[in-house]
């Protein structure tokens, strides 16, 4: 671990207004501080005004009754208050105002330090006085002047008095329990670890690309952090976004979680950005579906006949298909849990989006875009399908939440929620540039009244860690997202990618604790298989699709995609003695639960088919027999149905033991109508599977 950070905590940190300093340029004295007095308090008509500012008793002959002192200050067409503070050491600081907002809605203030803007805050319309918070921010040590003033023309306010004083900061010491009560041991464990690091350390983290972008290389974002700092990010961000029962395809993810938490030793983080059918009124459940004519975006924007509220409702065709789906979900999830793999699961997020933001601005995603009451009732429905139905208990819940005065209807309760994560972007409506959004942090602490961590899930920018540690904001992990976001450069320059991650307040994937699912993980990085054969080394035939990808968490320098038909490798072996042999290969097939068949050859005889069943991770397939003659044989597996992942060829005079379930799937006896998959269960996989051989077939003869 790293050398241990020595973080400045507000609430310890000594701070004073120097005694010859006057506050808010005071016609008398500056109030006397004490330990139970705020370190500035002053009536707002006695502070330096603004243009566009006047003091007043009513406005336009309307009395506005309670306010303290002489009069308010009635702030108008970007006019303000000026403080003025001389400070001793730089700390956290609050301003808070007793104010009244006297139009309706609500409208903006900006909190400018030296000229500097560090919030720019909605003040709601509530009918009456009422005290309101500009937030907590970093000031350092030395003279500085601070406005509070209109966000510029039509933002009118009345401000009564005017406090700044010690923030009160959280303890961010929160519970190591999970929400779920019959989580695994592993899940409690990385509860345990992340808990434990909550507010004294930073994990760095990744979002991967879905499907199969940058070309198939899952891995391009971390090794260009790793180039660029020399460490790799202990979470790494992934989507079960294809694992949908429309145009869904089995893009690895499951595996590459499996592989990421079990083999490389990290902690995962998955999103579920599931579709809906754009047509939902003329969809058959079931149907495959282009994904063209599919979409996460709200009904608003798609026009799309899904309605969300009937999710809720059972016997509809929303909740069959929503069913259905978290069906598949789980599937996935209990592959993991099998695994012993717990991940840090945030479903159906950012489901505020820009609702309540821009006057009538809707929710972006269709599991927001009936509101915050809709939405905590799906939220615990699907909490329920998966514990409670499908047993799945290896994920801790994040949930995603804005900053803005009605966020918090959106939080379906303590017994629903493990973390709450917030999703940093430029101009959403802030420009943070490379600030730790600390405003942001501190209000989504309040929501569970500091009892639940809180994590940067997705960024554009990773915040300044100096900052972060300076104002106390302890995002428990920061996770940029993928592609341009992180390597175009200039949103994080390689300068500031290695700064963050060489810092000592930054845990990355090699500080990780060995043991933090109670099964040692990762290999060493020795991923060679001693006498292999290298299927990338071979002769490999490729007119259809077939590709050498290199990799290096594999045995080698990569592996080969096998795909198109009549594609193959081809390589040479050689023994001693002629005699009975036995092949098996190091592959990887995810593409199809049924698996998939190729054809071998030992020296131009054609062997037969070979059967490699379906595997998420990279393994051994089960011993081929063969004759082989004394010296150099060609060994050749010719692709039939192809969409299978080479990585050795391995050759014994010993097979190896038969595993359970590797075999082909057999036909029982009781073979039902409609059991496409042979799992003795006819289930909407059934179906998918169906009309997916269909479409094909139509193709075909097209």
């Amino acid at each position: 671990m790293k050398e241990t950070c020595k973080r400045l905590h507000s609430g310890i940190v000594a701070m004073a207004i120097s005694a010859n300093a006057t506050a808010c340029m005071l016609a008398v004295p500056a109030v006397q501080v004490t330990a139970a007095e705020p370190l500035l308090f002053a009536e707002a008509e006695d502070c330096d005004l603004i243009s566009g500012s006047q003091i007043a008793t009513n406005v336009y002959g309307t009395e506005y009754p309670g306010y303290s002192g002489e009069g308010f200050v009635w702030v108008a067409n970007g006019g303000g208050i000026q403080l003025n503070v001389d400070l001793a050491e730089g700390a956290m600081y609050e301003i808070t105002t007793r104010c009244w907002m006297y139009l309706d809605g609500t409208r903006s203030q900006t909190v400018t330090v030296d000229g500097e803007q560090v919030a720019n805050v909605p003040i709601p319309n509530k009918g009456e006085w009422i005290d309101f918070s500009f937030g907590y921010f970093y000031i350092p040590a030395g003279e500085h002047t601070i406005e509070i003033s209109g966000a510029g023309s039509y933002y009118f306010v009345l401000y009564d008095t005017v406090t700044f004083d010690y923030a009160d900061m959280p303890e961010m010491n929160v519970p190591a329990t999970p929400s779920d009560p019959k989580a695994t041991a592993e899940t409690k464990a990385l509860m345990q670890y992340m808990t434990a690091q909550y507010g004294d350390y930073i994990i760095s983290g990744q979002q991967e690309i879905y499907g199969s972008g940058n070309n198939g290389d899952s891995e391009l974002e971390f090794e260009y952090i790793f180039d660029a700092t020399g460490q790799y990010p202990a979470i790494r961000g992934f989507d079960f976004m294809n694992y949908n029962n429309m145009y869904g395809w089995e893009d690895g993810t499951t595996g590459r979680i499996i592989q990421w938490v079990t083999q490389r030793g990290g902690i995962a983080t998955a999103c579920w950005h599931i579709n809906v059918p754009k047509d939902f009124d003329n969809y058959t459940l079931g149907d495959f579906v282009d994904w063209e004519q599919c979409s996460y975006a709200n009904y608003q924007k798609t026009g799309s006949t899904f309605n969300t509220e009937k999710v809720l409702t059972e016997g509809t065709k929303e909740r069959e298909f929503f069913e259905a789906n978290v069906a598949l979900l789980a599937e996935q999830l209990l592959m993991l849990q099998e695994a012993g793999v717990p991940v840090i699961f945030r479903p159906l997020h950012e489901a505020q989006g820009n609702y309540g933001r821009y006057g009538d601005g809707t929710a972006w995603f269709w599991w927001g875009d009936r509101g915050p009451e809709v939405f905590k009732e799906l939220w615990k429905l699907l909490y329920t399908l998966l514990t409670e139905k499908h047993g799945v208990h290896n994920c801790i819940w994040e949930l995603n939440l804005y900053e803005l005065d009605n966020s918090d209807e959106w939080y379906p309760g303590d017994a629903y929620v493990d973390m709450i994560a917030y999703d940093k972007y430029e101009g959403s409506p802030y420009t943070w540039n490379y600030d730790p959004a600390t405003s942001v942090f501190l209000k989504l602490v309040g929501y569970s009244n500091d009892t639940k961590m809180v994590a940067l899930a997705e960024t554009d920018k990773i915040p300044s860690v100096e900052q972060m540690l300076n104002e106390g904001a302890m995002w428990s992990y920061f996770c940029p997202w993928y592609g341009s976001f992180l390597t175009d450069g200039t949103t994080n320059p390689t300068d500031h990618l290695h700064t963050v991650y060489n810092s000592d307040a930054v845990i990355t994937l090699d500080e990780l604790p060995s043991d933090l699912y109670g099964y040692e993980r990762g290999n060493g990085g020795n991923w060679d298989v001693e006498g292999a054969y290298e299927c990338e080394d071979g002769t490999i035939t490729r007119n259809n699709g077939t590709a050498i990808i290199d990799y290096k968490y594999c045995s080698g320098t990569g592996y080969v995609f096998l795909q198109g038909e009549d594609d193959a490798i081809e390589q040479t072996v050689t023994v001693d003695e002629a005699g009975t042999y036995y092949l098996s290969y190091g592959y990887q097939q995810r593409y199809e639960e049924l698996g998939k068949t190729q054809m071998l050859y030992v020296n131009g005889a054609e062997q037969g088919e070979v059967f490699f069943p379906f595997s998420v991770m990279f393994r051994e397939s089960e011993s081929i027999p063969v004759e082989l003659k004394a010296g150099t044989n060609i060994i050749k597996l010719v692709s039939v149905e192809g969409w299978t992942y080479y990585d050795y060829l391995l050759v014994s005079d010993t097979a190896k033991p038969v595993e359970p379930g590797t075999t082909e799937p057999p036909v029982s006896d009781d073979y039902k109508a409609g059991d496409v998959n042979c799992d003795n269960n006819v289930k909407i996989g059934d179906v998918i599977l169906l009309n997916r051989f269909v479409l094909s077939l139509m193709i075909l003869l097209n």
